[in-house]
């Protein structure tokens, strides 16, 4: 338990403070004035002065925030956010979703120069070394001999044998081609969960296309040489990227087409549970889950939706192609407020589920 929050706390700390030194360091450097770097949500439990701004942790951890002059209040000081022109507030705006994508890259261009597993793709079209494989459980059928045998996602097989008839799993293929050539016949089957090795002995199907009744995918350690570690962890990120944008597509379908929320959309309970699993798979694994996590903040906090980052985004937008203000700033800072209340709102239904699932 211990292990789980200190890496949840680990995960969360990143990507908050790489997504908010994002607006920080580009407000900065326009010279906007910087009121505060937060990390987390008040009541505040600590808070220093440097400079022009104060830097402070707070007791709710779910977030941060950078608090610009002039961003929710009006300002004559030429160093205010509000007086800014929109293409420098509109940096400001995309810096934190840049930051994220940016650690996502970095974090993957470390782990293909010494070597892991690919995210999305396929580990034959990462041009580098293999330096292992294993055959890894991707799927269980209801009812077939692999869940009377209880066998889940995530085991790893690694061989077979009926009487003297017996063959190492070292590609995805060799489990289609064992099983069905000893259709309704039993073998033994051996396979890998955590540090434990299991021998299970299951009677096969004797009809259809999987007597064993999985679906597996192959799982590599690719190696790329560093100079080509970039190109390769880019096109990674963008692969990763498409998939999050297609799910989070189907997230919202199914919100506002049923107003049920997607079974596999967690939030900080889920976000808590899978860190310590992350991290207990070793510092690889861990670090490609805070990657892939960044990716998804990333994108969730470009949606033109008030409070969110592309809904500041989308106001200043519509200011440069209108020449003037959409509403009021008031009237703006309004409906952010609103948009956040709805967040919050949406985060407590999905960790309440997520607690519920849980126990």
């Amino acid at each position: 338990m211990i292990l789980s929050l200190l890496a949840f706390l680990v995960v969360l700390g990143i990507l908050v403070l790489v997504h908010e030194f994002g607006h920080f360091i580009v407000a900065k450097k326009l010279g906007i004035k910087v009121l505060e770097f937060a990390f987390g949500f008040p009541p505040r439990l600590y808070s220093k002065k440097y400079g022009e701004t104060n830097y402070s942790i707070n007791a709710i951890p779910f977030g941060g925030y950078v608090k610009m002059l002039g961003e929710l209040e009006h300002s004559k000081d030429k160093r205010a956010f509000e007086n800014q022109s929109p293409g420098k507030r509109l940096l400001v705006a995309v810096a934190g979703v840049v930051m994220n994508i940016l650690l996502a890259w970095v974090i993957l261009s470390v782990g293909f120069t010494v070597g892991m597993p690919p995210l999305v793709s396929s580990a034959d079209v990462i041009p580098g070394q293999k330096l292992s494989s294993e055959i890894v459980v991707a799927e269980v059928q209801k009812g077939s001999p692999a869940e009377k045998a209880d066998l889940k996602q995530g085991d790893v097989l690694l061989r077979a044998k009926s009487g003297e008839d017996a063959t190492d799993f070292d590609e995805a293929e060799d489990v289609g081609a064992f099983t069905k050539s000893h259709p309704g016949r039993e073998i033994a089957i051996v396979y890998q969960r955590g540090d434990e090795q299991v021998e299970k002995k299951i009677q096969l199907q004797s009809e259809g296309e999987t007597p064993l009744g999985v679906a597996v995918v192959e799982r590599s350690i690719v190696q790329v040489p560093w100079y080509r570690a970039p190109y390769v962890a880019l096109r990674e990120t963008w692969e990763v990227t498409k998939v999050a944008f297609q799910l989070l597509g189907q997230f919202f379908v199914n919100l506002f087409s049923s107003g049920k929320m997607d079974e596999n959309v967690g939030g900080p309970v889920a976000i808590y549970v899978y860190s310590g699993l992350a991290v207990r798979a070793g510092i690889m694994i861990f670090l490609q889950f805070i990657a892939m996590l960044s990716i998804n903040l990333a994108l969730i906090n470009i949606l033109p939706f008030p409070a969110l980052d592309g809904g500041r985004i989308l106001f200043v937008v519509l200011e440069k192609i209108l020449g003037r203000k959409v509403v009021k700033e008031e009237v703006e800072n309004i409906i952010h407020t609103i948009g956040f209340a709805l967040l919050i709102a949406l985060l407590i239904a999905i960790t309440y589920r997520d607690i519920v699932k849980l126990f």
